[in-house]
This record gives structure tokens, sequence and C-alpha cells, in this order.
């Protein structure tokens, strides 16, 4: 199913920033006594947060174990959710346009006026969705590189620095590779732009194919890359570094255009700062790529 995309909707009708059931951990939520749905809606523009006040009302309703929400920008699911023997499926469309699926759980059966009193609520939600979905899409492309769609430096500035701090809290690893494409100048200069624009194409697919869901990846610059390995990955990482230098280097259209990829990685030490890191693995790139390139180095 596709579901309504921001930019398909009007963004001038999106208000400024302003400011259950038998499911657990609802106590801090607002009571939907104290207010209008539609004005506790309006508080915020946080998809989750959104979808938890629904939760609460739709349980006055019924008894609810599980409520989902299926988008555009991404599934989010209601705290303190679980299966049930019961589902109700709901789609939500606003001037004809599809928002977003609706998935209810419960261990009691969605009756005909049941199903009329939560077309009912859904029908509150319609707009301040449409708003916050705006606003979620709005963000994911401020954060994305419009030709690959991998995260952009801006992303990656935040990302890195997060993974840093987490590492060091909880005294674990974290582990960067950059890797960069080798004789990409000559594909622009010879082929042309849209030539370079395919091969960079190819080689964000191939990355992405190639890492876990978990990793996270980043088109740092014109044809240079980065890639945070999670924890589990660390001790893995040079053999994650060389297939995706093995995949980047087989890749038909690399080949064709005669580019292949260098890598350097840096695993996090105690000491280290997060500039360190990225020192270290950025070291760790350009011996590679003076070794010959096509190779990894490891810091």
């Amino acid at each position: 199913m596709e579901y309504l995309l921001a930019q398909d909707v009007a963004l001038s009708s999106a208000p400024s920033y302003a400011a259950m059931t038998k499911l657990p951990h609802w106590s801090q939520l607002p009571e939907c006594s104290e207010q209008s749905l539609i004005s506790q809606l309006q508080t915020t523009l946080e998809i989750q947060q959104q979808l938890n006040i629904v939760s609460m009302a739709a349980g006055k309703v019924l008894p609810l174990s599980a409520l989902s929400l299926k988008t555009a920008v991404g599934d989010f699911i209601a705290i303190g959710s679980s299966q049930a023997e019961f589902e109700h499926r709901s789609v939500l469309v606003l001037n004809q346009q599809c928002l977003a699926e609706l998935i209810y759980h419960s261990d009691y059966p969605f009756t005909p006026m049941v199903q009329r009193e939560l077309l009912l609520l859904e029908s509150e939600w319609l707009f301040a969705l449409r708003n916050a979905l705006v606003v979620s899409r709005l963000q994911q492309m401020a954060l994305k590189d419009t030709l690959t769609g991998l995260g952009n430096r801006r992303f990656f500035d935040d990302s890195f620095a997060k993974n840093v701090q987490l590492a060091k809290r909880h005294h674990e690893r974290c582990t960067l590779i950059l890797l960069d494409l080798d004789n990409f100048k000559q594909v622009n200069d010879t082929a042309g732009h849209s030539a370079g624009d395919e091969v960079l194409l190819a080689v964000a697919d191939c990355l992405r194919d190639t890492l876990r869901a978990t990793d996270t990846l980043f088109r740092f610059g014109g044809d240079e890359f980065a890639i945070i390995l999670s924890e589990q990955d660390t001790d893995n990482a040079e053999l994650v570094a060389r297939r995706l230098v093995k995949v980047i280097n087989q890749h038909f259209l690399c080949q064709q255009y005669n580019v292949s990829a260098s890598a350097g990685l840096a695993t996090l030490t105690a000491e280290q700062t997060g500039q360190q890191l990225f020192s270290a693995a950025d070291t760790a790139l350009y011996a590679a790529k003076a070794a010959g390139k096509r190779t990894v180095c490891i810091a």
C-alpha cells in the first residue's frame, strides 16, 4: 500500500510548532477527559506521541492489546503493545489521499458498533496526523542526500557524535569506516555527470545490500561514504570493509568506468575523542590510497 508523502500535502496548512486500555505505562499520558482528543493531538507534531494519545482514547472504546501505524515515513507501535486474538485494520484517508494504515489488536472482537466508534476517533486524528507526516517528511529530507537517499553530512555529524557518546557511556566499541571511490573524477570528466550519478547510485545500492540494517550509512561527500558499525559488528569490521570494497570493485558499472573503492577504518579506544577517531579512520583511508587503491587499511 502506498501512503501519502509529505510533499503531496499542502505545507501551508500545517500548524506551527506549539507548544486506555490494557496497555501498560499509559499513566504518563494525559487523560482524554481533561480535553478533547483533537486538542490533545494538536499539542504535538510527533507521530509516536499522537499514536499514544489515540491509543488511550481508543482503549476507552475497546480494551486494546496493541495499536500500530504504517506510514510513508515509517512504522510506529504504541507503547506497551502486544499481539492479541482479534485484529482490525483501518485506512486513514484525507481528501482522497491515503495517509496511513492503523492496525488494532484486542482480546475482544471488533463489532460493527466498535468499528464505528473507532472510525469517529480516527476522523478526529486526520488533520493532526497529516501535519505530523509533513513535518516528519521534511525532517527526513533535511538529513538525506538527495541523489542516493543515504544520510547526508549533517546526519552523519549528529549520528557519529551520538554513537561515540553512547559507546563511551556503556563501555562499548564503535567502528568507523571511511570509503572513497578511486578514479571517480575521470567519470565526470569523460562521460559526464549523469554517468557519475549512475555510478554513485550503484555504489549506494552495493553498500545498502551488503550492510546490516543496524549499521548506519552516509554519503559523506562527493564520492566519499561513511559507515558506522554497530557493536556486534566491530569484531568483523575489517571483513565488512573488505566485503564492501570487493562488491563495489566487482560492480559492472564500476568496472566499465574503471572505478574502484578504497577504505580506512578505526575502532574507538577509551582515550580517543570522536574527532580523533575520525582522524584515525581518515589517515587509514589515505594509507589505503597510497598503497595502490582498491584495498583496506586499519588505523
